[in-house]
């Protein structure tokens, strides 16, 4: 329990100083650069992978991936399920190379993907993070910091999207009091992303916020064009065998057996997005 919380705080000072600090490159979540969106896809399908559109996020072409986010999502009537391959990339400056390094390993290598839960109601469901568990080499990636993620026709988040949305939320992130888990009930996070054809089909484009959660679980960010992290979401079959082929560092894996059918019973009542 001391190591889960001296890491917990490490990550509130790491917020704590980029509230504090001056931002070198403030990064609009909804702008695109004008003339950058177009009828056809900036970018081939058979070049989107997650991977590639992380290279694209951590050299700055974000409007490559907001005319993407905003311009060419696929229509989405329900969830998938299963595991996920992921990839992120920071997007904000912390003034701090051991910070921004740090907040580098634990949004980045040590984060794999997600996993959704199959679900009774099309449109909601819940799921976990594969997370290192420590960040030790051969620690195994663990499931962990627990969501509830929804579909909306619309968000206030990105007003300029032009497809349903996922929303991913986190106000009740613990399961097993993971230090990750810790860390994110006083750093508090949310996911909207949108789906885009890609190499092996959908692929999930993802933005991420920082800010705070109300009792009922209704999520508030102080600065909505202000994202810490892009993040990137592929289902495939074909993109978890390059995950696992090209992508791996020999940390195995703590794989869920069997994955529960969630009900309404089972998932919280959550606010609705205005």
């Amino acid at each position: 329990m001391k190591t889960a919380l001296s890491f917990a705080c490490v990550l509130v000072l790491l917020v704590a100083c980029a509230h504090n600090s001056a931002v070198r490159e403030r990064t609009p979540a909804q702008s695109v650069s004008p003339g950058s969106s177009s009828m056809a896809p900036p970018i081939k399908a058979e070049d989107i992978t997650i991977w590639n559109l992380q290279a694209l996020a951590q050299s700055g072409r974000l409007d490559v991936l907001n005319d993407l986010f905003n311009n060419h999502g696929l229509p989405i009537s329900q969830l998938p399920s299963g595991y996920a391959a992921g990839a992120g990339a920071r997007v904000f400056d912390l003034g701090t190379p051991l910070f921004a390094k740090l907040l580098d390993d634990l949004t980045g290598a040590n984060w794999r993907g997600k996993i959704f839960y199959p679900s009774e109601n099309p449109v909601k469901s819940m799921g976990l993070n594969r997370i290192k568990q420590t960040l030790v080499l051969k620690t195994a990636i663990t499931p962990m910091a627990s969501f509830v993620t929804e579909i909306f026709p619309k968000h206030p988040l990105v007003p300029d999207a032009k497809s349903a949305v996922v929303t991913l939320n986190y106000a009740k992130p613990v399961t097993k009091n993971y230090w990750q888990e810790l860390a994110l009930t006083q750093i508090e996070v949310y996911d909207v992303m949108v789906p885009v054809q890609g190499k092996y089909g959908p692929i999930f484009i993802g933005k991420t916020w920082l800010g705070s959660y109300a009792k009922d679980r209704s999520f508030r960010t102080k600065d909505p064009n202000q994202l810490i992290a892009w993040f990137f979401l592929d289902f495939n079959a074909e993109a978890l065998a390059a995950q696992q082929k090209e992508h791996w560092d020999g940390a195995k894996e703590s794989v869920l057996p069997a994955l529960p059918l969630m009900n309404e019973k089972a998932m919280p009542v959550m606010p609705p997005v205005q």
